[in-house]
């Protein structure tokens, strides 16, 4: 799996250079997945570019933490030359950042987590209800708690 990470928002410099972590989560996230050649996007970008996307594809107008489009088209992929497209994940930095701030914890963390979340969404977990919600945050934290 290629995991490829863009900044498309100012982020500390610190956040950049353990960007390997926020590939690792997500890469721990969909390691079910074993066809060669499949590629993730992780974008880190504005309130500006979430709001867009939301208003494009999902028809809302809010700002959310994390957004992910799954492309795979299953069994198909093994007979794809190249690149496969898997999926894209969007994190908004600067909701994060305010998440991580009334959390008590920091930017890292709460981009390792929306980054764990966001591939597990591409793995086919939903959160659409409370139960599912729940399990996918305990998902999300025993992901966590085995990489860091």
């Amino acid at each position: 799996m290629n995991i490829r990470t863009h900044f498309k928002c100012p982020l500390p410099r610190s956040v950049r250079l353990k960007k390997h972590l926020l590939v690792k989560t997500a890469a721990a996230a969909l390691k079910r997945f074993k066809t060669p050649g499949l590629e993730v996007n992780l974008v880190l970008a504005a309130e500006r570019e979430i709001r867009k996307i939301n208003k494009s594809f999902l028809n809302r107008t809010c700002v959310t933490d994390v957004i992910a489009f799954n492309y795979h088209p299953g069994k198909n992929l093994r007979s794809v030359k190249g690149p496969k497209p898997f999926g894209d994940i969007y994190i908004c930095a600067p909701r994060a950042k305010e998440q991580a701030a009334e959390m008590g914890h920091s930017l890292l963390t709460e981009l390792l987590i929306l980054s764990a979340h966001g591939a597990l969404h591409l793995a086919g977990l939903e959160d659409d209800t409370p139960q599912k919600r729940t399990a996918m945050n305990a998902k999300t934290a025993r992901l966590l708690k085995k990489l860091l």
